[in-house]
């Protein structure tokens, strides 16, 4: 997964295998509520997959090999709509792989993020390469726990109220960050003092 930014938009992008997010769409209980569009541009294949339930359209950009997939909110999206967002892109898929890179002097950034999952009940946790992360981090302080250093970042309502609870927990080779489902659970604090990342 990765974060595109450009001077007017910010988005992010998944790659997998082509094929992918059709497959996915196969065993979807709501695929009879879904509508498929698709085009072709040379060898690149284009799929608009809009579920129609939730008012939101998967767009698809497939190689010969891989596909990147972002979502976007609303219906009847041009199926142009993608090329147009990755148009400051260099994409290059072959057998061995699909890389991703700004092109160079288009002003567009990619973040890489390692990993984007949750921890059921938990949180959700998004890892990134620590050099890609550093203006996130806080630069003093935080706790030592097993994984690094570990931070904690709530966002107050102005009678005090919980309104949101983020951990950051960074060592020297990633940045790991922590939203719990529930923010005045305590189910977190426990995970995020014992796990551990590691890039190598």
């Amino acid at each position: 997964m990765m974060w595109v930014t450009s001077a007017s938009n910010r988005f992010r992008l998944h790659c997998g295998a082509r094929g992918g997010q059709e497959a996915v769409l196969a065993h979807s209980p709501d695929a009879a509520k879904t509508t498929v569009r698709e085009a072709s541009r040379g060898r690149t294949r284009l799929l608009s997959i809009e579920d129609t339930a939730h008012g939101g359209t998967t767009l698809v950009w497939q190689g010969d090999f891989h596909e990147l997939s972002t979502f976007v909110h609303g219906t009847e999206v041009p199926l142009e709509t993608l090329p147009s967002m990755v148009a400051g892109l260099d994409i290059q898929d072959s057998r061995e792989g699909m890389t991703v890179r700004p092109l160079r002097g288009s002003g567009v950034e990619v973040d890489y993020v390692l990993a984007g999952n949750f921890i059921p009940e938990v949180a959700s946790v998004t890892v990134k390469p620590l050099a890609s992360a550093t203006e996130q981090i806080p630069l003093s302080g935080g706790k030592a726990v097993r994984g690094g250093r570990l931070w904690r970042d709530d966002d107050l309502a102005a009678d005090g109220t919980l309104l949101r609870r983020r951990a950051v927990l960074a060592n020297t080779s990633t940045a790991a960050f922590f939203v719990p489902f529930e923010p005045t659970g305590k189910d977190l604090a426990p995970v995020v003092e014992s796990i551990e990342f590691t890039l190598s």
